[in-house]
């Protein structure tokens, strides 16, 4: 693996892009970052974006290019991140109400594979993805749709106006 750099998408960062003017280039370009293996989800993903129609329909053909592996989302050293996010961070499993929900899963295998975890929840609230992303067992990068799409050049232009001051003026290393 070395210095290859894997992200692991979340939800609304999939159900976001549909907006965009250009949504199907991005699409393509996202399904080519996964089978180059530089892009993944977990399968809970998939179930949540059963809402969200043309979004669905479309990523669920490449479905397979995707997904983590079985045998890597459902490892021990994943498992261990999950018992650690249902003592400190059990309001990830509160958040949709669903029985087998994403966001612990998305934390806990981009924690055990060192992954970049994608997302667009608020690096504000104190009980989303980003927060379970800086407990020190399950500690792993977190950023958000817009900056992913920038950071592989997918956009090379950002409006300094969509540019959040407190995500601008954070500390790195916090």
């Amino acid at each position: 693996m070395g210095d290859q750099i894997i992200y692991l998408i979340d939800t609304d960062v999939l159900v976001a892009i549909r907006k965009k003017r250009d949504s199907n280039n991005i699409y393509n370009r996202l399904i080519q970052m996964a089978g180059d293996g530089d892009l993944k989800t977990v399968r809970q993903v998939f179930d949540e974006l059963e809402t969200f129609g043309q979004a669905y329909r479309f990523l669920f053909t490449h479905k397979s290019k995707l997904l983590v592996p079985t045998e890597e989302q459902f490892c021990v050293a994943v498992q261990e991140r999950l018992e650690v996010l249902k003592k400190k961070a059990d309001w990830l499993y509160e958040q949709t109400g669903s029985k087998n929900p994403a966001d612990p899963w998305l934390v806990a295998v981009a924690s055990a594979y060192k992954y970049v975890l994608v997302t667009n929840e608020s690096k504000e609230s104190p009980k989303r993805i980003p927060a379970a992303c800086q407990i020190p067992e399950t500690r792993c990068r977190c950023i958000s749709g817009p900056h992913f799409l920038y950071e592989v050049r997918i956009v090379t232009q950002i409006n300094p106006a969509h540019i959040s001051t407190s995500a601008f003026f954070a500390d790195p290393d916090e």
